[in-house]
């Protein structure tokens, strides 16, 4: 009897396992061909080359993952729904649980394989909602290096105050955590600001937007958790106790976003702080979360969903982990968890590439604020590169307050960086107009825009749509290597440069090397 018990509990193991994987591929990789995809932030180099295990993506919490990969001999590979996926190095081996995933010929190139994708499988929408433009045109002001946590009202003021007086412009300031009552809350900390809304409208008047840190964490110890304990609307662990992250200060529960009545109160008191407080929109951070998120009620991948659809009624509305089905329609932060260091520069350039060409056109990258502030003193050549480099990307995000950099000649070229980026970003501006209804990448890599001309292992320059052409320094020499595709390119003081050509170019005094095409 125990052994017929046995057998039919085994059968039925086996039965899930089979109808849980139904569907099994696997894809050959063509001579020649390079391939982007599935890891969004930095866990593999793009284009693939090194193999990779089999990765489950409907559980995967590290960072950004897509069901997509794109190919430079126009082929694509895409699903609907997460899928586990391996690399061997020579093909992919695909397990989904709802369809036979293959690759489709778009084309012959990667801008063709990416297009076909896009737009039979997630077009853009009519009237789509983009980013507010402010996010392109002007800095986002990260205070959390230099202030981690509980921002007062006058150390917001203080902050906008410091970088109008270093020669900055006024740009997007993003709060830290700590700003509420208490933490699960989402009301404003009276005895910190007294009326917030007139302190919103006290930065409006000075040019600044306000954007405050979100997360959905909930004191352990706190009015809230009490309260809801028992009503199912906390991450609770396989055995029926609510999942807690330890802190420093003590023990957070989390919001179980994937139950719609908690999802919609979290939706209703963000829309009070944007309608009646004036803010202009969140940061959403739900990164330390993510250990528990399998936990969530209906799984990891609708918890990372649902998170990321609070976001759409907002257009000043940042990430840095989200979940959505194609094109995301607001900025993501693909931060590293690296310190200000060199190699982070060439990650941060490879990273930008690949998540324009997995549907995160709206992108920055940035160094862990945690790990920076030791950096400024440390290397200051180092610094002025990654504030370069920041300068160029589609946001240009600011997590360093720029009066801690006391070199002067850095700190002048620093500025002049930010200075530099009015031209570039009125037409990023446009771009992201353009990209809305046509959903071609910004940022966009050289062989995607200039296909079979050798440019698929090219990840230390790129293009700014059609029209600009990047190649960002670094390392700490004022030269460098620059691979100028067909046409007629000119550099800011007027020197043309005829392609196809491969040179060295020299600039001085901070001056970042881009290169307009004169079509």
């Amino acid at each position: 009897m125990y052994k017929k018990i046995a057998g039919l509990v085994l059968a039925a193991a086996l039965l899930c396992e089979s109808l849980a994987a139904q569907y099994s591929t696997k894809i050959d990789v063509l001579k020649g061909e390079q391939w982007w995809g599935v890891f969004v932030g930095g866990e593999q180099a793009m284009p693939l080359s090194e193999p990779f295990p089999q990765t489950d993506l409907s559980t995967w919490v590290k960072s950004n993952v897509a069901p997509l990969l794109i190919s430079s001999r126009g082929r694509y590979i895409w699903s609907k729904s997460p899928f586990k996926i391996e690399y061997t190095g020579t093909e992919f081996r695909i397990e989904s649980p709802i369809e036979e995933v293959e690759a489709v010929t778009g084309g012959k190139t990667l801008r063709e394989a990416y297009l076909v994708c896009c737009h039979k499988n997630f077009p853009p929408a009519e009237n789509a909602p983009t980013p507010a433009a402010e996010f392109f045109t002007a800095p986002v002001y990260d205070m959390s290096a230099e202030i981690p946590f509980s921002a007062t009202a006058d150390d917001i003021r203080q902050y906008a105050q410091n970088i109008l007086a270093a020669g900055y412009p006024a740009g997007t300031l993003v709060v830290p955590g700590g700003w509420q009552s208490t933490i699960g809350s989402f009301t404003p900390n009276i005895e910190m600001y007294g009326d917030f809304a007139a302190l919103v409208r006290e930065l409006h008047d000075k040019g600044f937007r306000l954007m405050l840190t979100v997360t959905p964490f909930v004191s352990g110890d706190g009015p809230i958790y009490r309260a809801f304990r028992n009503s199912g609307a906390f991450v609770k662990l396989s055995d029926g106790r609510t999942a807690m992250a330890e802190w420093i200060g003590g023990y957070s529960a989390f919001y179980d976003i994937t139950r719609e009545t908690v999802y919609e109160m979290l939706r209703r008191q963000l829309g009070v702080l944007h309608d009646s407080l004036g803010v202009d929109g969140f940061l959403f951070d739900c990164d330390g979360a993510l250990p528990y998120a399998r936990f969530a009620n209906a799984g990891a991948a609708e918890f990372l969903k649902k998170w990321s659809e609070l976001g759409n009624d907002f257009h000043s509305s940042q990430y840095t982990i989200s979940r959505g089905d194609g094109f995301a329609p607001y900025i993501h932060d693909l931060q590293t968890k690296r310190p200000l260091e060199w190699g982070l520069l060439q990650e941060m350039v490879s990273n930008i590439l690949t998540a324009n060409l997995l549907g995160y056109p709206y992108s920055t990258v940035s160094a862990d604020p945690a790990l920076t502030s030791d950096s400024v003193a440390r290397d200051p050549k180092v610094l002025l590169r990654y504030v370069q480099l920041s300068s160029v990307l589609p946001v240009a995000a600011l997590d360093i307050a720029p009066w801690r950099i006391t070199d002067p000649a850095v700190a002048a070229q620093c500025k002049a960086a930010f200075t530099a980026r009015e031209r570039i970003g009125e037409y990023y501006r446009q771009l992201i107009q353009e990209s809305a209804r046509t959903a071609e990448p910004i940022v966009r890599h050289m062989e995607y825009e200039f296909p079979r001309n050798g440019f698929t292992d090219c990840n230390d320059q790129f293009m700014i749509g059609s029209k600009y052409l990047v190649a960002p320094l670094l390392g700490e020499s004022d030269s460098r290597t620059v691979r100028f595709p067909r046409g007629v390119w000119i550099s800011r003081k007027g020197e043309r440069f005829k392609g196809p050509l491969v040179t060295t170019v020299t600039v001085a005094d901070g001056e970042i090397p881009i290169f307009e095409s004169s079509k």
